[in-house]
């Protein structure tokens, strides 16, 4: 037998609490983000830990200095923020520069629980060896696979001498980044109309990190290069490949530069390996291409991937949509059903998490639900009945998505009027769904489908009858309602002949 795999521990690493005495105390901020991203940087790589990841807490000012969005101490598990993100333990470093006597390490747990672990050494960054390792032994987990490099407190600032203004002066310069370009959901193959709002010409980048990258001081370089990354938003992958070959970040971005063209799954199994509970990669382990690659993965590993991507963030939709979707390939669209249901509990303020459910609930035969379901959404994020408001694109698409339910329900004047309604105007930015509302005029299969269909769902079932008598059932839902039907009339010897009839009808096929 296969041992069964161990649960991915889930923590997140907060900005530490530092003090810096002497002429380097101004930059007392910028120290303590080299440590959270060295700290981040060496429990990654470890086989059970699931880091969240330092993208997910970006880097904003405050008070001139950049620090992590929510990874700050005072933070808790069970916070506004953390709670959705289900992290077992908050951990966070206590330390003094230069004269750095102890060095403490901070767990809190999900139950209100905190441990601390403190350790004395030659130097700062053998004592958060020694503090990490007795955290690890405690929770009774393998050992880092890569130790924490072995820093003193005079290298560390003098790392940060060189980093550290340049950091400083553009978090009093930031500005929150502006976006002019209009959405418009919609999922057709046809190129998209061209934005009406005028924008400013794009002018180049400024690189600032590059010139202070190629300054820094060996001590924590890699740490100190995704520093600048997350703070100044350089691409310096190439860089941090040079001094780490398997850093799983300069990795990731390397296969999404070449994603375009077509998935490197070999490097992105390389990722897998450097960071096995990092969830991102392990999402994107799926082959959606016709190409043929050796290293494309089987759909075992593709749902185990998913599942396990999953378990590393079990609460970011769109970790939980690819597993949904993987499950609803498989032939298991009730699970996956069942699985965003648990999700809408965390993500019901969010259209995009109805949208999804409602496009789960096409798989499945409950018609009843799946419109109740969107009568739900419809009126949480549907459009406003006020026309003096504006309409956008996600509300557009949920109501689109109530005209599916009443059309599959048999209410096709109702569906088709919602749809007219939100499409008025709109043909040009939304093609396809007005290609199916001409579909729906047009066709009169769809009037003898739906009055098929609604006389069912009435209680008639000679409406049924009729109308499946006028059009062929098209699904297993629909060969269920006109057998139903027919005994619920009394026509049981005309069941066998449908049955069979469909069975050569689908031979034919």
């Amino acid at each position: 037998m296969i041992a069964a795999l161990r649960k991915p521990h889930r923590i997140a690493v907060l900005a530490p609490d530092l003090s810096v005495e002497g002429s380097d105390a101004p930059y007392e901020a910028e120290a303590a983000l080299l440590l959270w991203s060295a700290l981040i940087e060496v429990l990654q790589r470890h086989p059970v830990l699931a880091v969240y990841d330092a993208e997910s807490t970006p880097l904003f000012p405050q008070d001139g200095h950049f620090v992590p969005l929510h990874a700050v101490v005072g933070a808790t598990p069970a916070d506004a923020f953390y709670a959705t993100t289900r992290r077992d333990e908050l951990i966070w470093l206590e330390l003094a520069m230069p004269k750095t006597n102890v060095v403490k390490l901070h767990a809190l747990g999900r139950d209100g629980k905190r441990e601390s672990f403190d350790a004395l050494g030659r130097n700062v960054g053998e004592q958060i060896q020694q503090v990490l390792g007795a955290w690890l032994t405690a929770r009774q987990l393998p050992p880092l696979p890569k130790r924490f490099e072995a820093v003193t407190s005079e290298e560390l600032l003098a790392a940060l001498r060189v980093f550290g203004p340049t950091l400083v002066e553009q978090a009093r310069l930031w500005t929150a980044p502006a976006s002019t370009q209009l959405a418009v959901i919609d999922d057709t193959d046809e190129a998209p109309a061209e934005p009406t709002v005028e924008s400013e010409p794009v002018r180049p980048k400024r690189r600032l990190a590059r010139p202070v990258a190629n300054r820094l001081a060996q001590v924590l370089r890699v740490p100190a290069l995704r520093l600048l990354e997350l703070a100044l938003h350089d691409d310096l992958s190439e860089l941090i490949l040079a001094l780490d070959a398997d850093h799983p970040q300069a990795l990731f971005a390397k296969y999404l530069t070449a994603r375009a063209q077509r998935k490197d799954f070999a490097l992105l199994r390389r990722v897998i390996a450097a960071a096995p509970c990092w969830a991102r990669p392990l999402g994107e382990l799926v082959d959606d291409d016709e190409q043929e690659d050796v290293l494309e993965p089987t759909t075992l590993e593709t749902v185990a991937a998913a599942g396990i991507a999953a378990m590393c963030r079990p609460a970011q939709l769109d970790i939980i949509e690819r597993v949904a979707d993987h499950l609803l390939d498989d032939g298991r669209p009730d699970e996956a059903l069942r699985l965003m249901e648990r999700a809408m509990a965390l993500h019901h303020h969010e259209s995009r998490a109805h949208i999804s459910l409602l496009d789960l609930h096409r798989a499945t035969d409950r018609v009843g639900t799946w419109l109740a379901q969107a009568h739900r959404s419809g009126r949480v994020h549907g459009c406003p009945m006020d026309r003096a408001l504006p309409w956008y694109p996600d509300q557009i698409q949920v109501d689109l998505l109530v005209s599916d339910a009443l059309m599959n329900c048999g209410r096709l004047d109702e569906a088709t009027a919602l749809r007219a309604n939100r499409l008025e105007g709109r043909e040009g930015t939304w093609p396809r769904h007005a290609r199916i509302l001409e579909t729906w005029r047009k066709d009169p299969r769809f009037v003898a489908w739906c009055y098929a269909r609604e006389g069912f769902f009435r209680g008639d079932p000679a409406r049924a009858v009729e109308g499946f008598g006028r059009i062929e059932p098209d699904d297993s839902l629909d060969l269920a309602i006109f057998l139903e039907s027919l005994v619920s009339m009394g026509r049981e010897e005309d069941v066998l002949f449908a049955t069979h009839r469909d069975q050569a009808l689908e031979e034919d096929r």
